[in-house]
């Protein structure tokens, strides 16, 4: 696969539109936060990225979650990250894209779109990041639209393609592979 061809024809516009997907079949409206996503991957405050997932589309060959972030001023990250000019790291924007993946991997083991309570996060390791482009930059103050899209898995190694959006813009896409401890033992 050619990742750096995939990643340059997504630096303009949304992978896909959740907006357009609504009443599509294999499309399924989430109400999760943080409480919820806590329950599938082991990231906590001040390192847990997502606060919300919003929905999940699966068909045929495509399967993909959104979810999102608000990007509050009140972030330390911004004391030191270009304090006369805020802006949120780039390799958070890619760590944001990567805990969305682990939940979009918590859907796709399961037959429903349920999180259960007993639901316990899957042991993962970030192997690669196979590119990243940052585009335009994500400011404080403002929602952060994540969408991550699974293009392989193969019992071992995950890799999936992200964007992170701001105001309908692209600010990252990337493209990551990780590696699952459980499948790997």
């Amino acid at each position: 696969m050619d990742y750096d061809r995939l990643l340059r024809s997504s630096r303009k516009k949304p992978l896909l539109e959740m907006d357009s997907l609504v009443g599509e079949s294999g499309f399924t409206a989430l109400s999760f936060g943080q409480e919820a996503i806590k329950r599938v991957i082991p990231h906590r405050d001040p390192f847990l990225l997502i606060d919300a997932l919003h929905g999940l589309y699966r068909s045929e060959d495509t399967e993909v979650i959104f979810g999102s972030r608000y990007i509050d001023r009140a972030d330390p990250v911004f004391k030191g990250h270009f304090p006369d000019f805020p802006v949120y790291p780039g390799c958070l924007q890619v760590e944001m894209s990567g805990q969305l993946g682990l939940c979009l991997t918590h859907f796709l083991g399961r037959e429903d779109a349920d999180i259960p309570m007993d639901a316990s996060p899957v042991p993962v390791r970030a192997t690669k990041l196979l590119g990243a482009y940052f585009v335009t930059p994500l400011l404080p103050d403002k929602e952060a639209w994540i969408i991550v899209r699974k293009l392989q898995y193969d019992g071992y190694f995950g890799t999936v393609h992200s964007q992170v959006l701001c105001g309908g813009q692209v600010c990252c896409t990337s493209i990551a592979e990780v590696v699952f401890l459980s499948e790997a033992l």
